[in-house]
């Protein structure tokens, strides 16, 4: 009788463990597909958006339509910085990821000053972005043709 309950019981948890490995994925596979190297993410967008920011938080937009075309590249601005931080592009962990991350955090203030239409915010946002630009550069940039 002992020896049948065993069998059951071991039947049982094979069973149980078939299943709850069956409903495990397999290997996890990213959607993700990285295209674009950092270079071409820099010269892409990082760059013209960046260079939109700046140009407006020192000469702020006049009408409708400028505020909103500089929202659209602060936010463009800070999805290039989250793209920086994906896969291999992220050249580490410590330093690489929290430039990434200020110039997420600096392109959204931006994009919140522009929505709001404030001179102000947008021209701290620009020298926020700025810094962050200037000191991803000192440490990552060592050939700055790259």
């Amino acid at each position: 009788m002992r020896w049948s309950i065993g069998v059951a019981l071991a039947v049982l948890v094979g069973v149980s463990a078939a299943r709850v490995q069956a409903q495990k994925p397999a290997a996890a596979v990213s959607p993700i597909k990285p295209i674009a190297t950092v270079v071409e993410i820099m010269k892409i967008m990082t760059i013209p958006f960046s260079n939109a920011v700046f140009e407006a938080g020192g000469d702020a937009p006049k009408d409708d339509k400028s505020w909103e075309m500089v929202r659209g590249q602060a936010v463009a601005l800070a999805e290039a910085g989250n793209l920086l931080m994906l896969g291999t592009r992220a050249k580490d962990h410590a330093a690489w990821m929290k430039f990434s991350r200020a110039q997420v955090d600096a392109a959204e203030a931006a994009a919140k000053a522009a929505a709001a239409k404030n001179a102000d915010q947008l021209s701290a946002a620009s020298d926020a972005l700025y810094e962050t630009c200037s000191g991803c550069h000192k440490v990552y940039m060592k050939d700055p043709l790259q």
